[in-house]
């Protein structure tokens, strides 16, 4: 017996050992797995926009000094844009542009067709509330909402470029009048034979001029008399269903056969109102004899409610363009993906600020470069933000306001040939310094993220939403997360459909009134029907079944160590008001997964952790007087 109890002793020793040698061999194996940041670098240019040659500097280089004149003029157009005395501000602002030598040139108007027919019927998809917004075939879709203290504020306005087969191609616009759970199709509008729209290529922003909303639109086209691409300009009262213009904008230093596309949009109207500014980028590329100048044009609209459009098309950096070039040689399989927005410099110039971002993917820069306007016209300065791997899909955006430079820059990069990753950058002082940058891993899960695109609330405080695609685990799905001054939200699945990646790609916003408030529209693979998606946090992001269980359960989350991406698994045999939250080791809430009624069921939900730190977190789920906690343990 004593042998026996011996032998059961040691067997139990040696089994403790095993276990311990597994536990620390799995752990040695989830460290191994580790992804490694990059070094997160910001550098001033002396280079006045070389991509080629950048010439990096940790110390900032004067702005381009304004003459007392100039300086002087644009103090008091705000004073006058301010007060909305339109007719002061516009005469002051011709002085300017005759000071500097700048022509404003009127757009030439190509007529279109609109006309109005009934409401889509919403379509509900489980756990997921979703609609129906059409079921065309499309090639870009864009959305944005009427501001607060606007006529039909909260009314959302759905922009898409619908491909024709053997017939020309349309724009056509819907709204939604009940946060997007019904749709009318409104209006569209139709280029001749010679033109096709391009993937993914548009952008909408909507102006309050203190009595009407206006419409403003750009999309990128194909020119298929010359084989160039080219920037549609619309424009729209949405309020008294007039004031319509449509054209082709003819940016400056180029032929026929130039490339003008990925035309972006915005305005200062979260400053003024009357006398808002519109602003609008494109990428541009020569396509002339062997050598690619690629780069970014602008255009300045100061009186977007005239009766006809005109447009200053003076480059801040000259034969530049707006400020970056890069000379691509004969390469031609590039794409230069850019954005702009604006904020009010209160704080520091106290004049307006025009924000650009600028990513040449495909071509070996891989850096993200950074330029802005002091003002309108004057170009201030230009940095760069180390980036050692390609990415692609980089948007920028301000909340804009009085007293308020929160920005952020998004974009998609690629760790290696099957891992692609979402990073972000933020500033809560404009963004004009190096140090004013910081940068965030939004997603730097093990999956290949395809898209992502960024919204900023409009005047609130550091308050953002991204919208992005990634695969899960081998066929795109979407995705939603929101940041809110301070920390990002949990990553939220908004839909159990193949989203698409190729052309209408999933577009962010947000309705008015808070809450659980970002949408995402997008649509299904190969560009087919458009859909919207929204209440993301509350009801979406959980899969469920048809089974009813015996009893209440909530199961260990797998895997379990894990390093982002874990699954919470839980059955309720009645329907219940469900709460699921996340808490860290002293007991504070870190994220909310479910706070909602359910019905019976077995659900499970994926609970992404890539900005929490690693160690030991709880997991509580509460529903008709059924508690349970378990332990989870995160490492990165």
């Amino acid at each position: 017996m004593e042998n026996k109890e011996k032998m059961r002793h040691e067997s139990k020793q040696w089994l403790t050992l095993f276990l311990a040698l597994l536990a620390l061999t799995l752990t040695a194996g989830i460290f191994s797995q580790k992804k490694e940041l990059p070094p997160f670098n910001v550098f001033y240019s002396n280079s006045n926009g070389n991509v080629n040659d950048p010439m990096l500097s940790t110390t900032q280089p004067p702005e381009h000094e304004k003459s007392a004149q100039e300086t002087e003029l644009e103090r008091q157009i705000d004073i006058a844009r301010l007060s909305n005395n339109t007719q002061v501000a516009r005469q002051l602002q011709a002085q300017l542009d005759k000071l500097r030598g700048h022509v404003v040139v009127q757009s030439e108007f190509i007529t279109g067709s609109y006309s109005e027919t009934g409401i889509n019927i919403p379509v509900e998809q489980g756990d997921y509330h979703q609609t129906a917004i059409h079921n065309l075939s499309i090639m870009s879709s864009a959305v944005a909402v009427v501001p607060a203290g606007a006529p039909g504020a909260g009314k959302l306005w759905y922009a898409t470029t619908q491909y024709i087969q053997n017939s020309a191609d349309t724009l056509k616009l819907f709204y939604s009048t009940n946060n997007g759970s019904s749709w009318v199709y409104y209006s569209k509008s139709a280029l001749n034979y010679n033109y096709d729209y391009r993937k993914d290529e548009i952008d909408i922003e909507l102006v309050f001029d203190g009595t009407d909303v206006w419409m403003y639109i750009v999309a990128g086209l194909d020119d298929l008399a010359n084989g160039g691409t080219k920037c549609e300009f619309l424009r729209y009262n949405t309020t008294t269903v007039s004031g319509v213009w449509i054209s082709i904008l003819s940016f400056p230093g180029g032929s026929s056969a130039t490339r003008c596309y990925n035309p972006r949009i915005t305005s200062d109207n979260t400053n003024f109102t009357s006398n808002t500014y519109v602003m609008v980028l494109c990428s541009q590329d020569s396509t002339g004899g062997s050598t690619h100048y690629v780069k970014q044009k602008y255009g300045l609209l100061t009186s977007p409610f005239a009766g006809s459009v005109s447009f200053n098309f003076a480059q801040p950096n000259g034969t530049n363009g707006f400020c970056w070039m890069a000379n691509n040689g004969t390469n031609t399989n590039t794409y230069l993906f850019g954005d702009i927005a604006y904020y009010k410099d209160d704080g520091g110039t106290g004049g307006g600020r025009i924000m650009t971002v600028y990513a040449n993917y495909g071509n070996g820069f891989n850096n993200i470069y950074i330029a802005y306007l002091n003002g309108y016209s004057t170009f201030g300065n230009s940095m760069i933000i180390s980036e050692p791997n390609i990415n692609k899909n980089v948007k920028i955006a301000f909340n804009g306001g009085t007293n308020n430079r929160n920005g952020m820059i998004t974009y998609v990069r690629q760790y290696n040939s099957s891992d692609w990753d979402i990073f972000g950058l933020r500033t809560t002082s404009g963004g004009n310094t190096i140090a004013g940058w910081t940068r965030d891993t939004i997603d730097f899960s093990s999956d290949r993220a395809r898209t992502c695109d960024l919204v900023a609330l409009r005047n609130a405080s550091n308050q953002f939403k991204i919208i992005y695609a990634q695969d899960n685990p081998s066929a795109p799905a979407g995705f939603y997360r929101s940041y809110n001054g301070s920390s990002w939200s949990t990553k939220f699945q908004f839909t159990n459909l193949v989203v698409d990646t190729t052309y209408a790609k999933p577009r962010a916003g947000y309705l008015l009134g808070g809450g659980d408030d970002g949408f995402g529209v997008w649509s299904s693979i190969g560009g087919y029907n458009g859909f919207f998606s929204k209440q993301i946090q509350s009801t979406t992001g959980i899969i469920g079944n048809n089974e009813i269980p015996s009893g209440f359960s909530l199961s260990q989350n797998y895997p379990n160590p894990f390093n982002p991406l874990t699954n919470i698994k839980f059955a309720i045999p009645v329907a219940g008001v469900v709460t699921l939250k996340i808490y860290d080791i002293a007991g504070k809430e870190v994220a909310s997964l479910v706070n909602r009624n359910m019905n019976a069921g077995v659900y499970t939900l994926d609970f992404e952790a890539s900005n929490l730190s690693s160690g030991a977190y709880f997991y509580r789920l509460s529903v008709n007087g059924f508690t349970d906690v378990k332990k989870m343990m995160l490492v990165k």
